[in-house]
């Protein structure tokens, strides 16, 4: 039997043949029977016009694979197949050369995580995708190299300030400011599960992208990655109408008698939700401010807040039967306007 590539072949035991393999070809070997599971077949290799069955693989100290197969058992069902000839071998080295290359890039976004960690959002992502790391861990990677810049920043301002020699302004706005953008950062990355760049990061990399990069491979700085960016559409004046009732119902309900009609009309409004509510409110607040009033002596606040709570009394007597106004509808009209 022929070997391809940097294989070697070799007789086995009986008909076995061990093949000798320089990098892993993703054979599964045979699971043996157990006294809880059946015999598994390993797979089915096809090697020139002859189905072998991978039955043992295991590692070389000084690299590579060492595969056992012996000639195909017809009781078996192939679960598994794969050819070995010279053309599939081709295939193979090229994939082992692409996996060899992208586990090395990986380990290498690892290594300098420090810096890998400053790009921009959409680059780490793109790093991701391409070489399996995890574009979080590189941005809390970075980030925890800029903290220890910060904190060695402030020893400085504290060892500047014991000795009185008081450093530059422009030390103090630099300290600030990674600190500030670090911290943020830190909490999309940690939160928001997301990565984030840095405005270094995205100052070298556009440097990069429009001097050196190939546009029409590398990453955009300006990318987005899908899911993002999120498009609101326009709300229906309908429900902005209503909208704004919600949120403004409660000082609809100082109005006088005939504006509360008329928003009741246009929009549906029911003064007997929250009127007893906010007038209730407004007397506990009144009878606050006469009780203050009475213990400063302050004679106009005392009137004022004891006509405020009679009136909210008044109302609470008739709002079970029909709305009343509140002469804190004079403030309240301004901001409900739209709504008359």
């Amino acid at each position: 039997m022929q070997a391809y590539g940097s294989d070697r072949v070799r007789p086995g035991e009986g008909e076995q043949l061990v093949l000798m393999a320089r990098f892993p070809k993703q054979w599964t070997p045979r699971a043996a029977k157990t006294l809880t599971s059946a015999e598994f077949p390993g797979t089915a290799v096809l090697w020139e016009e002859r189905y072998f069955e991978v039955v043992d693989a295991e590692g070389l100290p000084q690299g590579g694979v060492k595969y056992v197969l012996e000639p195909w058992r017809e009781m078996h069902i192939m679960r598994t197949t794969d050819r070995y000839d010279a053309e599939r071998e081709a295939e193979r080295l090229v994939e082992w050369r692409a996996g060899f290359s992208r586990e090395r890039k990986r380990k290498s976004a690892n290594a300098l995580a420090l810096l890998t960690g400053h790009l921009p959002a959409a680059v780490q992502e793109e790093l991701g995708r391409n070489l399996g790391v995890l574009p979080r861990r590189l941005t809390l990677i970075s980030v925890a190299g800029v903290y220890a810049v910060v904190i060695g920043l402030m020893l400085c301002v504290v060892g500047g300030v014991i000795e009185q020699n008081s450093r530059p302004l422009l030390f103090y706005i630099l300290t600030g400011y990674l600190f500030i953008e670090s911290s943020f950062r830190f909490l999309v990355s940690w939160l928001g599960g997301r990565p984030m760049g840095s405005s270094l990061g995205l100052i070298a990399y556009l440097v990069y992208y429009f001097t050196v990069a190939d546009r029409t491979r590398a990453v955009s700085p300006f990318a987005e990655e899908k899911g993002m960016s999120i498009a609101f559409s326009a709300t229906p004046e309908d429900r902005v109408a209503s909208d704004a009732l919600v949120m403004r119902e409660s000082l609809v309900t100082l109005l006088n008698p005939a504006d509360q009609a008329r928003v009741a009309e246009r929009f549906g409004y029911d003064y007997k939700r929250q009127s007893r509510f906010i007038a209730a409110v407004i007397l506990v607040f009144a009878s606050l401010g006469i009780a203050t009033s009475i213990h400063n002596r302050a004679v106009i606040s005392f009137l004022l807040a004891t006509i405020l709570a009679g009136e909210q009394l008044y109302r609470l007597t008739v709002l079970g039967r029909r709305p009343a106004g509140s002469v804190l509808g004079i403030l309240a009209r301004p901001f409900v306007r739209k709504l008359l």
